[in-house]
């Protein structure tokens, strides 16, 4: 099994099947980039048992042939490598299925182990149900629900992204019971069924990292146990969590009646300065006569903190407390000038979307307040 490509083209391919390699496995074969070669087509795959990514690329050869390599040591061969032409020619020892990769390029020759016949097992599904997206469309919504996943293995529903289908709609939501993300996109894929999935929060960061410029097609199989990201040289498949997901609509208050309007920069960046000052990430919030007060304090060191902005705000005062983190991660993910912050008392849970004269998509983030100390 022998064939011709380049340094760069190859640690292309391996980057993206990497990323399904297991830092630790109980399992050699997990440690392994499997390669497939036929028709001139170098097929890579990697697993971790319950994801598994296929890169595919082509070279120059005739040959056909499976063969398995550490993933860490060909990665650390390629990356060391300055891009040049490259020959990989696969030899079998005469007993067993244990093997050498002669590896010759311009300046050098190398040698790695290799195996055979120690692939995976990979089972067939029926992926009954499809939707294209633009890849643009999919990272958008990826960035903004990622940030909102609970990190709580007690909780492992909540450690992925609800994607809900229904008409021409996708509802994402995401939520670690402290802040909770929703955004909506509308597809030309029409799902005449409700369809509901929880995709984890790990699968969905690598997505982010394998996206290019290709149409994505995201189909989900039959049982509603797994998915599957498809472009045009890559495919990651991965096992879906099955755990209910907590019915999110009950906890969107629908009237928050006291409505703020803001320059959403300004905020941010206010809230960024003043939420150093407070001793505990705490900050609160004031709202009055059109100005909003944002105010944080470290009573233990002597340190506190207020800035006045200007607002759209007609409604009764009203104070609330936040961690100032989350505030600060709910207006960074909103892209419109303006925002818009929707409150009902100091203990309910307070919206802030985009405010847009053309609404393009639907997006809330929620913020939870939190006690604070008049």
């Amino acid at each position: 099994m022998k064939f011709n490509t380049t340094i760069k083209r190859l640690q292309d391919s391996v980057s993206k099947v990497i990323l399904a390699v297991p830092s630790k496995s109980l399992d050699a074969r997990f440690d392994n980039i499997n390669m497939s070669l036929e028709n001139g087509m170098l097929t890579m795959f990697a697993t971790d048992g319950e994801l598994s990514i296929t890169a595919r690329c082509e070279v120059a050869s005739a040959d056909r042939g499976t063969v398995a390599i550490r993933a860490r040591t060909l990665q650390e061969f390629l990356r060391s490598m300055y891009d040049t032409p490259v020959t990989f020619d696969i030899e079998r020892q005469s007993v067993g299925e244990l093997g050498t990769v002669h590896i010759a390029t311009d300046k050098g020759r190398y040698r790695i182990p290799c195996t055979f016949g120690s692939k995976p097992e990979s089972l067939e599904r029926n992926f009954d149900l499809a939707i294209g997206l633009k890849p643009s469309e999919l990272q958008d919504i990826i960035q903004k629900t990622l940030f909102a996943c609970s990190v709580d293995g007690m909780r492992p529903a909540m450690m992925g992204v609800l994607f809900e289908f229904e008409g021409t709609v996708i509802t994402a939501v995401s939520t670690d019971g402290h802040r909770l993300v929703r955004c909506r996109k509308t597809t030309t894929t029409d799902i005449t069924d409700k369809q509901k999935i929880v995709v984890p929060a790990r699968v969905l960061s690598i997505i982010q990292r394998l996206l290019q410029n290709d149409e994505v097609r995201m189909s989900i199989d039959a049982d509603r146990r797994n998915v599957k990201f498809k472009s045009e040289n890559v495919e990651l498949e991965s096992a879906l969590i099955v755990e209910p997901y907590p019915n999110y609509e009950a906890v969107i208050p629908v009237e928050n009646e006291k409505k703020l309007i803001a320059d959403r920069v300004q905020i941010h960046d206010s809230v960024k300065r003043v939420g150093r000052f407070s001793s505990i990430g705490d900050l609160k919030m004031s709202a009055q006569d059109s100005i909003i007060k944002i105010m944080a304090e470290n009573a233990s060191e002597g340190e506190s903190a207020q800035e006045d902005l200007s607002c759209i705000y007609n409604g009764e005062e009203i104070t609330i407390g936040f961690n100032s983190k989350f505030v600060e991660a709910a207006l960074s993910h909103i892209e419109t000038d303006k925002v818009s912050i929707e409150m009902s008392s100091p203990t309910t849970a307070v919206l802030f979307k985009p405010k847009s004269e053309e609404r393009i998509e639907d997006l809330i983030v929620l913020v939870m307040p939190v006690r604070i100390n008049n």
